[in-house]
């Protein structure tokens, strides 16, 4: 019994020790692996990359890059907008649109920059080849290829002066930010919507096919003449019309709107024939309105007398949905993208320090809502 116990108590001490060297090598390895990862950030270069890394971007939020300036507009600039102007419009422009225009030019140059930047003329065909036409109109040619002939134009700056070249690019870049910001297709509800707003614009005119008899000032003796002629003898128009004299504008006319005749025969003309009509379909209601063909007149345009052939009238309407829907859709989508696109180009000047000159010769930055 006695040594039973000796081996017992034995194998237990040795199964202590063993147990807690094996704990105490474990912890040894994990606290080792632990000095080792500390020495490994314990680099001079790697702090010297972290706070480098810091510091930049501490810098970059307190101290931002300068943007790109565009503008103000020299006067000689905005002398030549305020001309282009009155030549459109034989007015001289208001203090207020004249800052309107400066404002639409500033974003040209800022669109045209933008697309510089982006390196725009660099892949447009359209550029490229307007600026190799240039070089050779300029006669700087001398044998060389296209490429060079390209790559001298970029040198000398000539992309920058051609407004040509300018136009395009700013089309390109408006493309781009519609690009980046695309616009919804109209809804029903929006289509309907606009369609009960726009009623009233959007209602069929009148239209008449007509024909007629001319008369210039010199044979309007003859007028009533020829009237009881056609009348007695129940002439046909095509034979009518041979009694009268040769009318520049022609002698038929199908399914014209008010305003399409008065360009042809006068407004005084449009509204005689308006009126007589009217009381033509007022006497004779049994007529169906669409088909009244009957003569009308004489009735006097700025030319002369004119015995007129109604071979077909359609009385103004309303328009129906169906027929107006795809232009409808069409408006809104335009409407659309130009928002869209103002909002893009105000999100643009954030990028840029667009400076204006003021009535009193100091500079400000422009400033636009979008709405």
């Amino acid at each position: 019994i006695f040594l039973l116990r000796s081996k017992n108590v034995l194998g237990l001490r040795r199964f202590t020790i063993y147990q807690n060297s094996y704990g105490a090598s474990k912890m040894g390895s994990g606290k080792s692996a632990r000095i080792s990862w500390i020495a490994k950030l314990n680099k001079p270069w790697l702090h010297f990359i972290v706070l480098g890394t810091v510091l930049f971007q501490v810098q970059s939020l307190l101290f931002p890059a300068p943007k790109a300036v565009i503008g103000p507009l020299s006067e000689a600039r905005i002398s030549a907008l305020q001309a282009q102007w009155l030549a459109s419009t034989a007015r001289q422009p208001t203090p207020e649109q004249t800052a309107r225009f400066i404002a639409l030019e500033l974003d040209r140059d800022m669109l045209f920059k933008r697309a510089l930047e982006l390196d725009f003329h660099l892949y447009d065909g359209i550029t490229v080849q307007r600026l190799i036409r240039n070089m050779k109109f300029l006669q700087l040619a001398l044998d060389k290829s296209d490429a060079a002939l390209f790559d001298q134009a970029l040198e000398i700056r000539l992309h920058l002066d051609d407004e040509v070249v300018k136009r395009r690019l700013i089309q390109l870049m408006e493309k781009q930010l519609l690009a980046e910001n695309p616009t919804p297709k109209p809804s029903e509800e929006e289509v309907s919507a606009a369609f009960e707003n726009r009623k009233e614009e959007l209602r069929r005119p009148s239209l008449y096919s007509i024909e007629h008899v001319f008369f210039p000032r010199e044979r309007e003796s003859e007028v009533l003449a020829t009237i009881a002629t056609i009348t007695e003898q129940k002439l046909d128009v095509l034979s009518a019309r041979q009694l009268g004299s040769p009318f520049l504008q022609g002698h038929q006319f199908v399914r014209q709107t008010s305003d399409q005749l008065a360009r042809n025969f006068g407004k005084g003309f449009v509204l005689s024939l308006e009126q007589a009509l009217n009381e033509q379909l007022t006497q004779s209601k049994a007529l169906p309105q669409n088909k009244t063909q009957q003569w009308l007149g004489p009735i006097r345009s700025a030319y002369g007398l004119h015995y007129v052939w109604i071979a077909e009238f359609e009385p103004g309407r309303d328009a129906q949905l169906r027929e107006v829907e795809r232009q409808l859709r069409h408006d809104l989508e335009y409407e659309d993208r130009k928002q869209a696109l103002q909002c893009a180009i105000r999100a643009l000047r954030k990028d840029y320090d667009i400076r204006v000159k003021n009535r009193n010769g100091f500079y400000e930055k422009s400033e636009e809502r979008c709405q």
